[in-house]
């Protein structure tokens, strides 16, 4: 398995699975993208898998039609069918991937049709997939034991999200969870960087700041500032060890106004700098390679 680092990119990589030990698995990769960056016309032997996570709704062409797809939105293309993004994004973009078998990744009595129908989707409001995308490409990037294992079943997450997605049901919620806190929830996992405040939650559900503040505290044991923070920091720890994104980039990513204040929030949350958590985290990579005696990904082309 090799990773690449295309020129170009703002940030990111292109991961090649071919020989990840997993079948149906072809490549993986998350990419932060300047506006000159487009994606030429092309084609999978499998699904591939199109998660756009920030940046200005891009123009799709899928076969002979136009797909729009906005932040959060998830472009669904099937094997054999050609697709290129339209015209250059009018901003730097943000988005995952992932080229997929499906029918060797999940049971066939659990296939869900449209991936034997074989249409292009897109789903506008993909937020869920989103926590298994990240699943995912952890398990691409990063040394471990049982690797083969977690790919096959991070891969089949993937799938299960899409499939139920692709539904066009609402999503589930929690049945003992009031709907005001679980759509807060829902828009703060969705949107890390918005700096909604709780009037601004409560105010979007109709309920009063403090009867919202309670009910939110109540049913998640935390208020929905910490929970934001806790959420901002699992990402802030994703992205310092899958990614060369600097410091900066990271902090503007999870919406902090400066580097300083992410990285004192972030020394707040776990008592180290992200510089030398990063160093730490591919130290402890380096270390586990040299005494496993398992593949490690050789990454190719410009540092």
């Amino acid at each position: 398995m090799t990773i690449d680092r295309p020129a170009g990119l703002s940030a990111g990589f292109h991961a090649h699975l071919g020989q990840s030990g997993v079948p149906g698995l072809v490549h993986a990769g998350d990419q932060h993208a300047p506006t000159s960056w487009v994606i030429d016309t092309h084609t999978h032997a499998v699904w591939e898998l199109y998660l756009q996570l920030a940046g200005p709704p891009t123009r799709w062409t899928v076969a002979e039609d136009i797909r729009h797809v906005p932040a959060r939105g998830l472009l669904m293309v099937p094997p054999g069918v050609p697709h290129a993004m339209a015209e250059s994004s009018t901003a730097p973009y943000h988005f995952a991937f992932a080229a997929l078998a499906p029918a060797d990744l999940v049971p066939p009595d659990a296939l869900h049709p449209l991936w034997r129908l074989r249409r292009p989707y897109v789903i506008a409001d993909a937020g869920s997939m989103v926590a298994p995308f990240e699943l995912f490409l952890r398990e691409v990037t990063t040394h471990q034991p049982l690797r083969a294992a977690g790919l096959a079943c991070a891969a089949a997450l993937l799938v299960i999200e899409a499939s139920r997605l692709a539904d066009s049901r609402p999503p589930g919620r929690q049945l003992s969870m009031h709907p005001a806190v679980a759509t807060a929830k829902r828009h703060i996992e969705n949107h890390l960087a918005d700096g909604r405040t709780v009037d601004d939650l409560a105010a979007a559900a109709h309920l009063s700041p403090s009867h919202f503040a309670e009910l939110f505290r109540a049913e998640t044991g935390e208020t929905p500032a910490r929970y934001r923070v806790r959420l901002r920091m699992e990402r802030a720890r994703l992205l310092l060890a899958e990614t060369d994104l600097t410091v900066t980039a990271i902090a503007a990513d999870l919406g902090y106004s400066s580097s300083q204040h992410f990285a004192t929030a972030f020394r707040r949350e776990t008592g180290t700098t992200p510089s030398r958590h990063r160093d730490r985290i591919r130290g402890r990579a380096r270390s586990g390679h040299e005494g496993s005696g398992h593949e490690r990904p050789v990454l190719t082309g410009p540092a």
